[in-house]
């Protein structure tokens, strides 16, 4: 965020600026390079629109040539804001940001940006404190998260909730048992041309979802490369390497030594796991959405095993753990008693931002996460955002921790009878 000054020689908080406009250009490119259902009018038009969008960011001082903004859809400059926008609208801490890869995609972080950014937006217009030109209309078509758990509301909810997250890829049959809402049946869709080589496609072994493949240079020169979309299964395992040769089924080498957790981050460990995922055909299979993959199934990993272990351990406590309890009213609540007498030792949201400064606004915009849950836990990959989600937390009266960090504490309050939060 930056401050703007007011009328009365103040400042407030201005929650949209050039890093919003940057990471919507880009997106539309990335769409116009790599949707297969656009005609070439309708690509150049796209673009076009892009362009209109830096030149609204950058103002009318600084014209972003079209010549210039063809230079940065692929190769070593592609989604680069290097001397194609003046220095003022530079986004602050973005600096290395590329909003586009090689092969004109939108890179993750930029994906994770613009739908950070899009959620303080959100929680800042819901109690009147937006500011700057984007409004909510400028946003339709967004990935709202509350629209896909709206469309699982009810008695199974908890059921299909966990069903998006343990199967984000399946086979048509397969997503016919999982008896999904009809609304939720249309997260899935064919697996993306970007994720498939000769008819087949790749499972990431940390969340099931198809890989990204990209294949560089020709005949005996080329080489193909198969990684996740979420950096830390990546890194963690989830990058392969293979021989692309015409007619014949890819076989993966591993590209990246498999990671080893510690004994601490053992149990709830979420990332890649040992052993070469085997080629499965396009045919027949449908997955989630981008959008709804990075913001329902990857979060949700290391938040169910933080229920399943919390669950294991505190069995025979007379202690509850609930998952979603009340339709998500908390992501995971921890009870001590029954009925009237039920005392609440802890209630927590789970965040999985790559941005931390975007969750320290959003929690700002909107009270604290809306003054519901009294804890705020990350994964454990996410622990350098701890310090600073604690100074924020502490103003709501809330608290942060790694999930690792939150089991452990819980573990030691029920066991010495502590009252929890």
């Amino acid at each position: 965020m930056t401050e703007e000054h007011d009328a009365g020689g103040g400042t407030r908080e201005r929650l949209v600026g050039p890093g919003l406009d940057a990471t919507q250009a880009f997106a539309v490119c990335g769409d116009a390079l790599t949707n297969t259902k656009l005609d070439g009018a309708e690509r150049l038009a796209q673009i076009m629109e892009a362009q209109g969008l830096l030149m609204a960011a950058a103002g009318p001082g600084h014209p972003v040539r079209f010549e210039d903004l063809l230079d940065r859809l692929s190769g070593e400059m592609a989604g680069s804001l290097e001397g194609l926008m003046p220095g003022w609208a530079s986004p602050p801490g973005l600096d290395a940001l590329r909003f586009l890869d090689k092969d004109g995609f939108t890179t993750e972080d930029a994906f994770d940006y613009r739908y950070e950014v899009v959620q303080v937006i959100r929680a800042a217009r819901k109690v009147g404190r937006l500011r700057g030109r984007v409004t909510l209309s400028d946003l339709q078509g967004e990935y709202k998260q509350e629209t896909v758990y709206a469309s699982l509301k009810g008695n199974y909810y908890h059921v299909h909730r966990e069903n998006l997250v343990r199967h984000p890829a399946v086979t048509i049959e397969d997503l016919r048992k999982l008896r999904l809402p009809p609304p939720a049946l249309d997260f899935f869709e064919d697996i993306p041309t970007y994720m498939t080589h000769q008819g087949y496609w790749f499972r990431c072994p940390a969340c099931a979802w198809p890989m990204k493949i990209t294949v560089e240079g020709q005949g005996g020169t080329a080489r193909g490369s198969v990684q996740c979309l979420y950096p830390w299964h990546a890194e963690t395992g989830a990058s392969y390497i293979f021989t692309p040769v015409r007619g014949q089924i890819p076989e993966l080498d591993q590209a990246v030594e498999v990671r080893t957790p510690s004994a601490l981050h053992r149990a709830l460990y979420t990332g890649a796991v040992p052993g070469v995922p085997q080629a499965l055909p396009v045919a027949g299979y449908k997955a989630l959405a981008r959008d709804v993959w990075r913001y329902t199934t990857v979060p949700g990993l290391p938040e169910v095993r933080l229920y399943e272990v919390l669950a294991e351990r505190l069995a025979d406590s007379g202690v509850q753990v609930k998952l979603w309890p009340d339709n998500d009213v908390y992501d995971l609540q921890v009870t001590r008693g029954q009925g009237r007498g039920q005392e609440v030792l802890f209630t927590v949201d789970f965040k999985d931002y790559r941005w931390s400064n975007q969750l320290v606004g959003k929690l700002r915009a909107d009270g604290g996460d809306k003054g519901r849950a009294g804890w705020i836990v990350v994964p454990d990959h996410r622990a350098s955002q701890i310090p600073q989600l604690t100074d924020e937390c502490r103003r709501h009266g809330m608290r942060a921790a790694t999930a690792t960090d939150f089991l452990e504490r819980v573990v030691r309050t029920v066991r010495e009878g502590g009252a929890g939060e």
